[in-house]
């Protein structure tokens, strides 16, 4: 058996193919840790945490309305996937299950709704460099308005707020509390 593995990876082609595959395992256990075990207080809102600025809007909001959270980064360097809290307020605001990346070259994008949070994460797959770019539209994210209400500067953090967003880097270096990300919001 054991000669029949290693005449197998003196094959180029098979030894080419078990490096991929192991690479694949590799990326897909640290993606699995990186977007749902590695989530240290996944039920609480800390409003110490690291939050990304909402852009400046005033827009009144009719039950039944699609608001749209655009969100970017100021630079990207490198960048094989990220995840972010995304607190809304559920009285208010219900996900809807649409969420986009804007990134063509990050094609593995999802969400958790958690109890008290979305959870968005996204991913490359395979060995390839991670992304890079200046004033990047990351991804956006849906949700349907459940009552009218005002939606303004004042007032955004009673129904939107984004913490915790951490990059993976295409050499696998995870960073936490990164800072250059905004999110703007839209009412369709």
């Amino acid at each position: 058996m054991v000669q029949a593995i290693k005449k197998k990876l003196n094959n180029k082609r098979h030894r080419n193919i078990a490096i991929i595959s192991v690479l694949c395992v590799f990326v897909t256990v640290f993606s699995v840790w990186f977007f749902f075990g590695n989530d240290s207080n996944p039920d609480t809102f800390n409003l110490d945490d690291q939050h990304v600025p909402l852009g400046n809007f005033t827009k009144a909001v009719t039950a039944g309305d699609i608001v749209v959270m655009n969100i970017s980064a100021d630079v990207l360097d490198d960048v094989y996937g990220y995840q972010f809290d995304v607190h809304y307020n559920r009285d208010c605001l219900e996900y809807n299950k649409r969420l986009y990346s804007d990134i063509n070259d990050i094609l593995t994008i999802f969400a958790t709704d958690k109890e008290t949070f979305l959870l968005v994460g996204a991913t490359m797959l395979g060995d390839v460099e991670g992304y890079s770019g200046q004033e990047v539209p990351v991804c956006r994210v849906e949700f349907t308005a459940l009552r009218d209400f005002d939606l303004d500067n004042d007032s955004s953090s009673e129904f939107f707020a984004i913490s915790r967003v951490n990059v993976v880097t295409g050499d696998l270096q995870y960073l936490e509390n990164v800072e250059g990300w905004s999110a703007n919001l839209n009412v369709q």
